[in-house]
């Protein structure tokens, strides 16, 4: 990947690399035009054919609008170099928080937990799988509330778009990917995403990341600090077949709630958290087909 231009489209000051994937680069800039701190994502094309998957990653987080997920602001290309631009989140991702601060307590463990599910709901609402739920496509924001980003791997269900993963191709994090998906990636459903939400919250609770068996046994030693309820939410998610988890982001997240309050009373604290299903149905994208051609010109 070779440095891209200090500046791009006469407007954004490209700065030092921030992290790298198999999608593209990640550069923090500057808005010449605001003096606001943002990133943008580079591709360089190869052989001059279109990265279709890098533009593809560009559509669906352009028209994918919610708190809860990172979104495109601009885009473009410079000759063979095409990139697209982000909000900038300084404080990190979920890896880098644990990573600092060891195991994160329970109720905070299942509130960033139902914040992820909040965004995901918007996902498959859309007809997307994200494939690629892990601590490190989390980033927090500065008041600690959490915003899943990377939409590199995303398959899109019902089509649409000029490229499709291979039959039988392996695809994902190991430790974070579930079994069917590093089995054959083209025909995984949202329930692989509830897996993956499964062993991010082991990685939360735990401060390790789960094995590469993609199953978690009800004795493993690493969980047994963890309260029962929340060992046996974990164990559902990361069930080894997808039948045997949730069936939706909804259905989990309300597990979640119920979860949470079953915790907070058990420490002499007032439950809170079923308030947080109206904000959870209360989603919703924006999805003009006008706006986006605007946004995105590939």
């Amino acid at each position: 990947m070779p440095d891209p231009p200090e500046i791009l489209a006469d407007r954004y000051l490209v700065g030092k690399l921030v992290g790298t994937g198999s999608s593209g680069a990640v550069y923090l800039a500057r808005d010449r035009n605001t003096g606001r701190r943002l990133a943008i994502k580079v591709r360089v094309a190869r052989d001059k054919d279109a990265p279709v998957r890098f533009i593809a990653e560009a559509h669906a987080m352009a028209r994918l609008r919610h708190p809860r997920l990172v979104h495109v602001e601009d885009s473009g290309q410079d000759g063979n170099l095409y990139w697209f631009v982000m909000p900038y989140y300084g404080s990190g991702s979920l890896r880098d928080r644990v990573r600092k601060s060891g195991a994160t307590p329970a109720d905070q463990a299942l509130d960033w937990t139902f914040q992820i599910l909040e965004g995901l709901s918007v996902v498959h609402d859309a007809q997307l799988v994200h494939r690629d739920v892990k601590p490190h496509n989390v980033l927090l924001d500065t008041d600690d509330s959490v915003l899943l980003t990377d939409f590199g791997l995303v398959r899109h269900v019902g089509g649409g778009v000029p490229y499709r993963t291979r039959t039988d191709q392996s695809m994902g994090t190991p430790n974070y990917r579930a079994p069917e998906q590093a089995a054959d990636a083209a025909r995984v459903d949202l329930r692989a995403d509830l897996y993956g939400v499964g062993a991010n919250l082991y990685f939360l609770v735990t401060g390790r990341r789960p094995g590469f068996l993609y199953m978690v046994e009800e004795d493993d030693p690493v969980m047994e600090p963890v309260p029962e309820e929340l060992r046996a939410f974990i164990l559902r998610c990361m069930a080894y077949k997808p039948e045997d988890r949730f069936e939706d982001a909804r259905g989990c997240a309300a597990e979640v709630v119920a979860l949470y309050d079953t915790l907070a009373v058990r420490e002499g604290e007032r439950p809170v958290a079923r308030a947080w299903m109206t904000r959870f149905d209360r989603r919703g994208t924006e999805g003009m087909l006008s706006r986006l051609r605007k946004l995105l010109p590939w």
